[in-house]
């Protein structure tokens, strides 16, 4: 039985979402999750004139972090580890943010670069992934921005992270509900002219694209179920081009409530699907890749593997103090 020793808790602070998970580390230098909670948030929506992050958001996320860290309280966790990512560092007033986070929850919150947005997740998924599969992509699509990744090897060899995620492209193009042809045509312009920018993204053609993110699990629900598949359908789940391009046409002309209805999505997925599995297909398509994996593993797994490693170095907080 375990004696709860070496347990992390990590929070993600996303701009659809805020989400602990709390990794166990074991004798072989492994850890394994033992817990999970996820609270919906719609962050950096309501910024002022300036940019800065409304007083509601900022509240919000403290009544989330006091809940999140009486629950590592409940199982033990020796260590907090909390990071923002998008809808943070976006803001204006992140340095006022974080000090307001840290005096009313004591929790101290790390604002990631989007470069070391895209670090975590390929030290998270990477890990994970068929031994075959030792060139590719990774796309990590958020609610406020996209993180792109090439890697060889064990190497992450380029990075950049594009202010452009499932929910403020849901906002600036389409909205909730059917999508114009308009509207997608414009997401996929604005995109393609921020991936010119890189041209290591169009030059590695054929390769396997590994996605990460609640859009992508879900797409990777949508799909097993409608091919009858019963769990697990195995991490990282194969998708093939032709049906992340079936999901971007028949999501876009649907409503909310038609999405939920015919792919069981939840309400809070189901109004930003839209734009990202268009941000999905522009960047599969931009990048000529030969395959979608869809891993249920990302960021938290990355950081966890990162500070547990380092054995618990400053940038993580002791729950209650210890």
């Amino acid at each position: 039985m375990s004696d709860h020793r070496n347990r992390l808790g990590v929070i993600d602070i996303g701009s659809n979402s805020i989400r602990l998970i709390i990794y166990e580390a074991g004798n072989d230098r492994t850890c394994r999750m033992v817990h999970k909670a996820k609270e919906t948030v719609r962050l950096g929506v309501n910024r002022d004139e300036q940019g800065n992050m409304s007083e509601q958001d900022i509240q919000t996320v403290i009544a989330v972090l006091q809940k999140f860290k009486s629950i590592c309280t409940t199982n033990r966790v020796d260590h907090i580890r909390a990071v923002a990512t998008a809808a943070v560092r976006q803001s204006a007033n992140t340095e006022q943010i974080t000090a307001i986070w840290q005096q009313e929850t004591g929790i101290s919150v790390q604002i990631l670069s989007g470069e070391e947005e895209a670090y975590y997740g390929f030290l998270g998924v990477t890990r994970s992934l068929p031994a075959h599969v030792q060139e590719g992509f990774i796309v990590d699509i958020g609610g406020g921005s996209t993180e792109i990744s090439y890697f060889k090897g064990e190497q992450l060899l380029h990075s950049t992270s594009l202010p452009c995620g499932a929910v403020n492209m849901t906002i600036q193009n389409g909205g909730r509900d059917r999508w114009s042809d308009t509207s997608c045509h414009q997401l996929e312009r604005k995109l393609l002219t921020m991936l010119e920018q890189y041209p290591w993204t169009g030059e590695h053609k054929g390769l396997p694209l590994i996605g990460l993110g609640g859009g992508i699990r879900a797409l990777a629900r949508m799909e097993r179920e409608r091919r009858h598949q019963s769990k697990p359908a195995g991490d990282p789940y194969a998708i093939e081009p032709d049906t992340i391009r079936f999901y971007a046409d028949a999501l876009a002309n649907l409503s909310v409530e038609e999405r939920i209805d015919q792919f069981d999505l939840a309400a809070d997925r189901a109004d930003i699907i839209v734009a990202g599995t268009m941000i999905l297909r522009t960047v599969f398509d931009h990048m000529d890749c030969n395959l979608l994996l869809a891993s249920w593993r990302g960021l938290s797994d990355g950081l966890a593997h990162h500070t547990m490693s380092m054995n618990a170095q400053p940038d993580e907080r002791p729950v209650n103090g210890r």
